[in-house]
């Protein structure tokens, strides 16, 4: 077991004693609320079952350690690991669904490893491990009409408000015409240091130097179900796809700790380039489980319990596609 998967181990077990209590749930109950919405797959993550592998490079920006210090941001370009993907665990997922698009990526040099995973929405559905239990338990599908009763969506809702944002975020567009034009964000919030030992809150947006771009109403209804693979290739055949990755500073009274709120920002730092090269084979990225507390020097993780919850459910999934 290397050191990520070692780190989040100790997580899960920290994760089972609380998870004595009910109302703050342990990481097999995370693991198991996904499998209950979305069904358990074979060989298969348990959230953002479906997606494709592609490599590439990150150039970090030439004044990027005036906001973080770290071995892996003083070399020039690194090599990336990546995944594109759709929210949620059902590997057959369409690509029209009104569902956020993940960009799961690992960049190692100067001794040191870093994942990042961010999806297509500045809000996460859940503040706590409690309300993203209780978000995918209402989504379970009712056995008669293979869909949701609105009925317990309505109840968490009512029971945990922070339930609502990232599904009003998701209806009021539709889904992205591309993997290449959407923006990308962390949710949870990091803690990064600067040379001069500043230390600073940030969250995570990567840029689409294409332009964000959704489906048109015409396309929605021409385009078949699967199509962001092909459209993915067609675009990496005519050249890389790029993101600008930024460090979105918070405004006064935007949470550290609450990934489900949209945050106001004030202003954003450059950390570098995101270059997506090439498709790469599934065996290159569907082994890999991209941790997010996987973190070089000089960032290190906020508390919010989600970012800490996530890290040992991951490793309680890994275990279970291994089995």
């Amino acid at each position: 077991m290397n050191k990520i998967l070692a780190a989040a181990a100790l997580l899960s077990l920290g994760g089972a004693v609380q998870a004595q209590s009910p109302a703050s749930p342990g990481p097999a109950d995370l693991v198991d609320a996904l499998n209950g919405a979305f069904g358990s797959h074979a060989g298969k993550r348990a959230s953002h079952a479906k997606g494709l592998c592609v490599r590439g490079e990150f150039t970090p920006a030439a004044r990027v350690g005036d906001f973080v210090d770290s071995p892996l941001f003083r070399r020039g370009a690194v090599p990336i690991n990546a995944r594109f993907s759709i929210g949620g665990g059902n590997p057959k997922a369409p690509d029209k669904s009104r569902s956020v698009r993940g960009l799961a990526l690992r960049m190692e040099g100067g001794g040191e490893t870093y994942d990042l995973l961010l999806v297509s929405e500045p809000a996460f559905f859940a503040a706590t491990p409690a309300s993203f239990v209780s978000f995918l338990q209402a989504r379970v599908p009712d056995p008669a009409t293979g869909k949701p009763d609105s009925a317990k969506i309505a109840a968490h809702n009512a029971a945990h408000p922070d339930g609502a944002r990232q599904p009003a975020l998701l209806a009021a567009h539709a889904a992205p015409a591309s993997y290449a034009t959407t923006p990308y964000f962390s949710n949870n919030a990091f803690v990064f240091e600067s040379r001069d030992k500043m230390r600073r809150h940030a969250r995570l947006v990567a840029e689409p130097q294409a332009g964000t771009r959704y489906l048109g109403a015409d396309e929605e209804k021409a385009l078949p179900e699967l199509f962001l693979e092909d459209e993915l290739g067609q675009r990496l055949a005519g050249g890389a796809v790029g993101f600008t990755l930024y460090a979105q500073l918070p405004a006064a009274g935007d949470s550290l700790v609450d990934p489900s709120t949209v945050w106001q920002g004030a202003g954003k730092v450059e950390l570098g380039q995101l270059r997506i090269t090439a498709r790469s084979a599934p065996e290159q990225c569907e082994g890999i489980v991209y941790m997010p507390v996987a973190l070089p020097s000089g960032i290190t993780p906020s508390d919010d319990p989600i970012l800490q919850a996530r890290a040992a459910a991951y490793a309680v999934s890994l275990s279970r596609r291994s089995q």
